[in-house]
């Protein structure tokens, strides 16, 4: 280990993420039954402090700044040495990486290689020629108008069906064109005055950038006005609209839709998914309707404003200024290396090039042992939950036979993927970071594009192994942990059972419990959309979810905004039925062990206080008000606190009052 990477692993334990139990950290003094979030982590909230150049800080990010210093050691190492083969995985992730560490580069090209696509905005001049233009800026990286991907279809999942989504907003949310709060308010002068700059940037006069930016914002405030609400999307009914393109040209006409599939590489596609229908008739009106100046702006302004982190320091400034800086309250940007690494990798290493950073870190970080040792915690947990569905008393025996069905089914990838994609096709090489940046776009369009009509591949994974994250597929039945999050203080092979399986083993419990929230159980073992419930046990289930919902609608964050129940409501249940199925697992782990205490604590104390340590976080309150809004997840905070307001299985562990820690057995959410 070098003296970089040993440093950061230091500075990374002393900030929280530590092999097994943090038992230092947790305040004795406080009563463990009245606040257990504060009783495990006020001696970690008290000493950390958010980095400035972070929007928050806890046990996700500590781990995530540890495998991004693994891997940009690996990469810097890989620059020097020309370890991987010329055309490899490895080799493009490595001169991907390296164009974007090369600033001179980045300044000496500008933005001369958007010119054909900039050349190509200009001659917009009618939808006709807006539809094969907007076609090839998103197969360049842009987010402009909408989104296109290929996925298996919801009701067949052993097809693969093409979907359109709404997007091509520069403000983290639709609501945030309306709302006519302080922040909110300020915010839109803000982001008036970045695409004014962007403009600029790109060469307008102030005259031209400022009715450029006035002309983007009146297009984006009714393409925002058209759009479903962050809790809309997450309904699996209304957001499925499959379709021919002829019922989607005679419901959204003004738009030439097979212009526009055939130019982005599906020509012929037939049914498409219109994932929501009332923006496609607004988009396709507004093609129709808004004169050319005002999409070319729009477009204009989109492509750079994509693009802006991976051009000269000034576009990456603004960029940053606004996006990171305005939006979420961040101080300063990143590290050149972990903004180059963030970048190609994405949030949730869904990026074009992302898997082929991960074959890199897997290389280095995930021993053949994690995987196996994951593995038995991950059988144990689903048993656990067999466990339950078959106690349920709420449940009619026809439901349960289907639910365990679906159980068993239920796929387990763990790691890596046992088959890496073929990165063979993507033109990733010396050139400018934003011309790899479009290269690695264009790659994955065509590799999107060309999963239709084929068979659907299973095996593959939608995001890279390096991300300390998890994930339930619905439309394939299978959870997915990655390597990244396999490694404490979530999982640590030296550990006591109690310590792992209230951190991964809650994890694991919370993805299984996702193929069984209020979506997941939507779909069926295959991963259709079928309804597979009886009427009676459905109603049994929404009236729980309904409790669950209205538990979280109780919680306020920061500027007095509160918890949206129905937003959260997937995630909340998951939180619920996962620590629940990994305690019980926890148990049958102990059945004729020794259960001494260790630190003190019982291994159901430990339990609990690993699950609560997991979720120590601080974040400013631009990016709590951002999470609140958006977000599908509750903050950390009121995750633990509502999940434990909900289980005698931790008042008993701390010999609290059930009276004063949990909710009255009325209001409580046993569900899973």
């Amino acid at each position: 280990m070098t003296p970089r990477i040993a440093a950061l692993f230091l500075l990374a334990f002393s900030l929280g993420a530590r092999a097994g139990l943090d038992a230092p950290g947790l305040s004795k003094d406080l009563d463990a039954c009245t606040d257990f979030y504060a009783y495990s982590n006020a001696k970690w909230l008290s000493a950390s402090v958010i980095p400035d150049d972070r929007s928050r800080w806890g046990t996700f990010d500590i781990l995530g700044e540890r495998n991004s210093a693994l891997l940009v050691e690996a990469l810097d190492e890989a620059r020097r040495t020309a370890r991987f083969a010329k055309a490899s995985p490895q080799r493009k992730a490595v001169d991907y990486y390296a164009s974007g560490m090369d600033r001179e580069a980045i300044e000496r090209a500008g933005t001369k290689p958007l010119a054909a696509l900039l050349a190509e905005i200009a001659r917009v001049k009618d939808p006709e020629a807006l539809a094969p233009t907007l076609a090839r800026l998103q197969g360049a990286g842009s987010k402009a108008g909408f989104t296109l991907t290929v996925r298996p279809d919801a009701k067949d999942s052993s097809r693969y069906l093409a979907e359109i989504g709404q997007s091509g907003l520069g403000l983290p949310d639709r609501d945030s064109y309306f709302k006519d709060d302080e922040r909110a308010k300020s915010q839109r002068v803000a982001y008036r005055a970045y695409v004014e700059r962007i403009f600029t940037l790109l060469g307008d006069g102030a005259a031209k950038a400022a009715e450029s930016a006035e002309q983007v914002i009146d297009l984006e405030t009714e393409l925002a006005r058209a759009s479903m609400t962050a809790t809309e999307r997450r309904d699996v009914d209304a957001t499925y609209n499959k379709m021919t393109v002829e019922a989607l040209s005679q419901r959204a006409p003004g738009f030439p839709w097979r212009s526009y599939f055939d130019a982005a590489g599906a020509k012929g596609v037939d049914p498409v998914n219109v994932a929501q229908p009332a923006y496609f008739t607004a988009f396709a009106r507004l093609a129709a309707e808004r004169k050319p100046a005002q999409w070319q702006a729009y477009l204009r302004f989109h492509l750079a404003n994509d693009a802006a982190p991976t051009l000269p320091a000034a576009f990456e400034e603004a960029h940053f200024a606004f996006n990171s800086g305005v939006l979420k309250g961040t101080k300063t940007a990143p590290p050149r290396a972990r903004h180059v690494l963030a970048f190609i990798s994405g949030n949730y290493g869904t990026e074009s090039m992302a898997q082929a950073v991960g074959m890199i870190f897997v290389d280095r970080a995930f021993p053949p042992e994690a995987k196996a040792r994951s593995l038995v915690l991950v059988t144990n947990v689903k048993a656990a939950l067999a466990d339950r569905i078959r106690a349920l008393d709420w449940m009619g025996e026809a439901t349960k036979v289907a639910a365990l069905e679906k159980l068993d089914a239920m796929a387990v990838k763990i790691g890596y993927p046992d088959r890496w994609r073929d990165f063979s096709a993507a033109d990733i090489g010396s050139g400018p970071f934003v011309e790899n940046w479009m290269h690695a776009s264009q790659f994955d369009r065509a590799r999107l594009v060309g999963l239709l009509g084929t068979p659907v591949d299973r095996s593959g994974w939608n995001m890279s192994p390096h991300i300390v994250n998890a994930f339930y597929n619905s439309r394939a039945n299978e959870i997915i942990f990655p390597a990244g999050i396999l490694q404490p203080p979530f999982f640590d092979a030296k550990a006591d059972d109690a310590v792992n399986y209230g951190g991964i083993g809650m994890v694991i419990g919370h993805e299984i419990t996702h193929g069984f929230d209020n979506n997941g159980r939507r779909f069926d073992a295959k991963g259709n959309l079928r309804d597979w419930w009886t009427a009676e046990d459905q109603a049994r289930y929404l009236e729980r979810a309904a409790r669950v919902e209205r538990q979280f609608d109780g919680f306020t964050g920061v500027d007095g905004i509160k918890v949206n129940g129905k937003l959260t409501l997937g995630e909340n249940i998951s939180d619920l039925g996962g620590l629940k199925i990994a305690y019980v697992a926890l148990q049958k782990a102990l059945e004729g062990t020794p259960r001494a205490p260790i630190d003190g604590l019982t291994p159901e104390q430990r339990f609990f206080a690993s699950f609560a340590q997991g979720w120590r976080s601080k974040a400013r309150p631009e990016q709590e008000r951002i999470y609140l809004l958006t977000d599908g997840h509750a903050l950390p905070r009121f995750r633990v606190r509502g999940t434990l307001e909900n289980l005698p299985e931790f008042a008993r562990a701390f010999s609290c009052d059930p009276a004063k820690t949990l909710r009255a057995e009325s209001e409580r959410a046993n569900i899973w």
